[in-house]
């Protein structure tokens, strides 16, 4: 679309930013999709696009819903010239684009992450582009949903209304089997701390899972906090009355980084490999990553009184 967008900003004012989520009833590694960042999944992007100053506009998949729907809606903003953003299409329920269409609809290209996986490029071509070009994507169940980026309809999302999303999404809660925001950490720290979730005779797959739940943990915090520092830095700025509190704030997500920084030393490295799986189940290596843990949602609760009192000062 040509539109420079800073992407400190756009993780702030969607709310991903601020986001943490743990399944309590197992090892999820959907824990950190951003659709979980609010209580309502679509919330997080509606956000993203209306905080773009944009028309947000979507369709989502139900057992009435057909496949002339889908396709007419894709068609309507694809000739308009205003991508969409999609789930599914290709492989698993992941956000991907759609570019452009073919066959009156019926075939769809775009771009997904998943599109070079063997698993999932089965029956896929491939434009000169790049492109993956898609004729069977309706028959993918985990194509479920369809927005768009409308006209500029609205200026963006003011400082106040992203520090009060930022407190929403941060605040501590139960959604389902989901804990959030500052709750989720007692739940991560639980299920990492228990040893029997480490037994001697676990076999690796099994393992594995446990470290890529771990470290998209990690992961989602150290992307959201530093963007989530970086936008206090530039609110500091834009509000020299309010400078101190923003910089404060900032220094508490920054400590947060700095958390995830040291479990990554504690499981020897980012890499999610065998070497960083065994030393997961270590004791030793669980007791500083559970410390750790601790630190940062120490952090967080600081970064949300800070935000509070910034939300009543605006």
């Amino acid at each position: 679309l040509g539109e420079d967008v800073d992407y400190a900003y756009v993780m702030s004012e969607c709310g991903a930013a601020f986001r943490l989520t743990w399944d309590t009833t197992g090892w999820n590694p959907g824990n950190v999709d951003v659709c979980f960042s609010f209580d309502d999944e679509n919330k997080v992007y509606s956000y993203g696009i209306e905080g773009l100053g944009r028309e947000y506009k979507a369709i989502l998949r139900n057992k009435r819903t057909t496949k002339n729907e889908f396709v007419a809606f894709i068609k309507e903003q694809i000739d308009k010239g205003f991508p969409c953003i999609a789930t599914g299409i290709v492989g698993p329920q992941e956000t991907c684009i759609i570019a452009g269409y073919r066959d009156d609809g019926d075939t769809l290209l775009g771009w997904n992450f998943f599109q070079d996986s063997p698993e999932f490029r089965a029956g896929l071509e491939f434009d000169e582009s790049g492109y993956f070009i898609s004729k069977d994507w309706w028959e993918n169940p985990d194509s479920r949903s369809v927005m768009s980026f409308g006209e500029i309809i609205a200026p963006k999302r003011s400082a106040k209304d992203i520090i009060s999303t930022a407190v929403e999404v941060l605040s501590g809660r139960q959604a389902g089997p989901f804990a959030k925001g500052i709750e989720a950490y007692e739940a991560w720290k639980k299920t990492v701390a228990n040893d029997r979730n480490f037994s001697v005779n676990l076999i690796m797959p099994a393992l594995f899972e446990r470290l890529v739940c771990q470290g998209d943990a990690m992961d989602c915090l150290h992307d959201g906090r530093y963007n989530a520092a970086l936008y206090m830095g530039h609110l500091a700025e834009e509000f020299p009355q309010y400078k101190d509190l923003c910089l404060r704030i900032k220094t508490s997500f920054e400590k947060v980084v700095q958390g995830v920084i040291g479990m990554a030393k504690a499981l020897e490295g980012y890499e999610r490999g065998e070497a960083q799986a065994r030393t997961l189940a270590q004791p030793e290596a669980r007791q500083k990553i559970c410390s750790l843990i601790d630190d940062c949602k120490n952090a967080d609760e600081e970064a949300l009184a800070g935000l509070k009192a910034l939300l009543e000062k605006m």
